[in-house]
């Protein structure tokens, strides 16, 4: 409470040690010691770490406060037992703080928080052991030496009150305008009905579910169709839970931002019906950050230097004046405040009822939101797009290093010489890199990345060789701070910190593989997570309830599994409220996509996209496997049918160039008049294959070529592996379901409302088979089959109703 009202100051990018807290702690235990001693010799007693308690009232709200003192000496006028006449009892509440700053140095300002936090501790002290005054001593400690430093005062218990109170009035403001968040919350949100009059069908059993989760704490995890309207039906009821009390934060979680417009859509619609809620969506750094060079130094940037003596200012006129909190809303209070917006977004997410933000912000251990879910509480958390969140977990709890990244450091160390420790460490570990490529062999085909080693055991000797760089960067960057390899060395500090904090939780859910580049001559070690489950599903026992959602989230029981859930935990699947009629689904049972067949399937795809894109003027996607395989086709498509418009997605495309494609799917597009098709070609599981939602007229049909499957590699063959051993769901786990996943996801482009009607060319034999089909929605399984040329035309023509001749 103390930090956060007093804080000030800048935002530093200064070195904060890895050891600080174990060094903290050191340094407090010394001084500790040598205090006892102290009191000891002068016949008294200090009692260190004394937990110090009290509850009271003020401006109407009932407070409880507790802290620790790091040490109390009673009764100091009492000499050898004997009490000194005339003279009133007097204790030392001692306050402890650790540093690497040289202690003659050292200027504490009387209102600096650490004063207050004593004041208070002091104030407590004398409250509960009706003392007129205490003795209040503020200790330093220098973490890299035996020295400390003291500043000693005396204060009346009348001072101590004022000042107590002072701070709890500074307080009171944020603490009416969350009782007032919380009362408008309570009193809208009971009164709150479904913001769309009637339920759709499946809307109401999934309200039904997800509610049910909250109130019991458990996880849910729901394959919800496209037109379910799941956004809304995930969040209605979480916001009734949390109205009601089984829940005191809601976090929205998804894989892009893109997604993200969907909540704050939700949230909106409901605000129009009367509810008053907070909600604050987070943006990355790189994103929100106003210059084009991020530098976060008091001395480079204006908002960083003295942001701390603003913020707090800023953050209570934003959540006094605003309830949705999107990324422009930041901006602009971050502007009038002068203020890091990046900084400003995660403190006024203390006082917001719903987080909208990345998976990251919740799982990562790197990068989530500590000042939630180091303890965790009574939060639910709702996973949009869950599908995505497998291979984002994977990565999550993996961990890799490079040679080239030590070489590099190796290089820019050694012209400052070579007898650092420093250097030393670097070389070292640079050596063991150099070791490892040359035992690794030639990799096949040059320039191409190349598993050639894969184990079930930690990589041996890198760890230690880590462990000392580790504590020789910690030395270094100290002392370092304005070196010009300190960002490349603290970067390197921060992979190898990752890579042994993985390491530390190895286990028969890991394996180690060493990947080769012959031509750049590169080599990375990686501590790949094969089974994200164990781990995630301890971050998931720090909220209350967890719901995972996704139009494509099949087959359920797999999703569970690698998603971290339990026996018990809910399954819920929903049919499509669409008619399927309106979908005209059709499988070509004699085009294999097969890797060793897709040269001489060029053609015959590509005339099965004509004639899905001739038999009504419209817009169409076509989505392949890969960009080369996409690329291949593109050439024979545009070079046979030119009076039919194409586009290819590339690879690496901006945020531009992805809007610019989009651009020709528009409402009123004029080659829908003139009776012309235009078709997009994209990758399948790229950014045009999911998240976006092209209505009506804007997207008539979509042709998926190949069932999906990830590329065979060493890294899926190691996944099928553990999967097989595990349960015997090796190829599932590893490559059918993924595969699929891709596939619906593409698929579910094409009919996005009650009014829209489409087809789909499944391209591929393989979707006949019965794995494949086990896996299709309901809405598919009236699926038509084509085998020959003018089979598509012909029965998509019957289908739009208009029947002619073949082409």
């Amino acid at each position: 409470m103390v930090e956060f009202i007093l804080r000030a100051g800048s935002i530093s990018p200064g070195w904060m040690s890895a050891n600080r807290a174990a060094e903290g702690i050191r340094a407090h235990q010394k001084v500790q010691k040598l205090r006892k001693a102290e009191a000891k010799a002068r016949g008294g007693v200090y009692t260190p770490e004394c937990a110090l308690k009290m509850s009271f009232e003020r401006g109407g709200f009932a407070f409880e406060l507790e802290g620790r003192a790091d040490g109390i000496e009673e009764n100091i006028n009492d000499i050898a037992g004997q009490a000194v006449p005339r003279l009133p009892r007097l204790s030392r509440i001692e306050e402890i703080k650790s540093t690497y700053s040289p202690l003659r140095e050292l200027d504490i300002d009387p209102e600096h928080w650490h004063w207050a936090q004593l004041k208070c501790y002091a104030y407590m002290y004398c409250k509960a052991n009706d003392m007129e005054k205490a003795a209040l001593r503020l200790t330093y400690a220098r973490v890299d030496t035996d020295e400390i430093r003291a500043f000693d005062e005396e204060c009346a218990f009348e001072t101590l009150e004022a000042f107590f109170f002072d701070l709890i009035d500074m307080y009171l403001a944020f603490a009416r305008a969350d009782a007032k968040r919380i009362a408008e919350r309570n009193e809208t949100g009971r009164a709150l009905e479904f913001p769309f009059g009637g339920y759709r069908s499946g809307q109401r059993e999934m309200c039904v579910a997800v509610y049910a989760a909250a109130k019991q704490g458990k996880r849910l995890y729901a394959q919800a169709p496209t037109g379910v309207g799941k956004t809304i039906s995930a969040l209605f009821p979480s916001v009734k839970a949390l109205v009601e009390g089984h829940a005191e934060k809601i976090f929205y979680m998804t894989a892009k931002a893109l997604t993200r417009k969907a909540a704050e859509y939700a949230l909106g619609i409901m605000a129009e019906k009367g509810l008053r809620i907070r909600a604050v969506t987070l943006t990355a750094k790189d994103k929100i950050c106003p210059y084009e060079v991020r530098e976060c130094a008091p001395e480079a940037c204006e908002r960083a230097n003295g942001h701390f003596d603003r913020v707090n200012r800023a953050v209570l006129d934003m959540t006094m004046n605003e309830t949705l909190i999107t990324r422009e809303t930041v901006e602009k209070y971050a502007l009038r405040h002068n203020v890091c917006p990046f900084e400003f977004q995660l403190d006024a997410s203390m006082f917001c009822d719903v987080v909208v933000c990345d998976y990251n912000h919740v799982y990562d251990p790197r990068t989530k939101l500590k000042r939630f879910f180091v303890d965790g509480g009574k939060f639910i958390l709702l996973n949009d797009e869950a599908h995505n969140l497998v291979d984002r977990a994977r990565d999550m709890f993996s961990a890799s290093l490079s040679k080239r990244d030590f070489s590099a450091v190796a290089k820019g160390l050694s012209a400052q010489g070579k007898k650092s420790g420093l250097y030393k460490a670097v070389a070292a570990i640079n050596k063991y890199f150099r070791q490892r490529f040359k035992e690794a062999g030639e990799a096949e085909g040059a320039g191409v990345n190349t598993i050639v080693a894969v184990s079930k055991s930690l990589p041996d000797g890198l760890c230690a060789l880590l462990d000392e760089f580790l504590a020789e960067a910690d030395t270094w960057l100290k002392i370092n701070e304005f070196s010009p390899m300190n960002e490349a060395v603290l970067e390197l500090f921060f992979q190898a910190n990752d890579f042994i904090r993985v390491s530390e939780g190895f286990d028969e859910r890991y394996v180690t593989y060493v990947e080769k580049n012959a031509k750049d001559r590169e080599l990375r070690v990686k501590l790949y997570c094969l089974d994200p489950s164990r781990l995630l599903n301890r971050e998931l026992k720090k909220s209350r309830a967890a719901v995972f959602f996704s139009a494509t989230l099949t087959p359920l029981a797999y999703f569970r599994d690698v998603l971290g859930g339990e026996d018990g935990d809910f399954l819920l699947k929903l049919a499509s409220p669409y008619d399927r009629e309106n979908l005209c689904v059709l499988i070509d049972r004699r085009i294999s996509a097969k890797l060793k067949n897709r040269e001489s399937s060029y053609g015959p795809v590509a005339e099965r996209i004509y004639e899905m894109a001739a038999a009504k003027p419209g817009n169409y996607f076509a989505f392949f496997p890969s960009y080369a395989y996409l690329s291949a086709v593109y050439e024979v498509f545009t070079a046979k049918y030119p009076q039919i418009q194409a586009k290819i997605q590339t690879q690496d495309m901006s945020e531009e160039e992805r809007d610019a494609f989009l651009e020709d799917f528009g409402e009123k597009n004029k080659r829908l008049e003139t009776g012309t098709s235009f078709v997009a070609f994209a990758v399948m599981g790229g950014v045009f294959s999911e998240g976006i939602d092209l209505k009506g007229e804007r997207l008539i049909g979509a042709a998926v070529v190949g069932v999906g499957l990830p590329l065979i590699s060493p890294e899926r063959d190691v996944l099928s592996e553990y999967y097989q051993n595990a349960g015997g769901t090796g190829f599932s786990y590893a490559y059918l379901y993924p595969g699929m996943n891709k596939v619906l996801q593409a698929a579910g482009r094409v009919i996005r409302s009650e009014t829209d009607r489409g087809v789909l060319l499944l391209l591929d034999e393989r979707f006949l088979r019965e794995d494949y089909q086990g896996l299709f929605p309901w809405e598919w399984g009236h699926f038509g089959t084509v085998w020959k040329s003018g089979d598509v035309g012909e029965r998509l023509r019957e289908f739009w109703g208009e029947k002619g001749d073949k082409d």
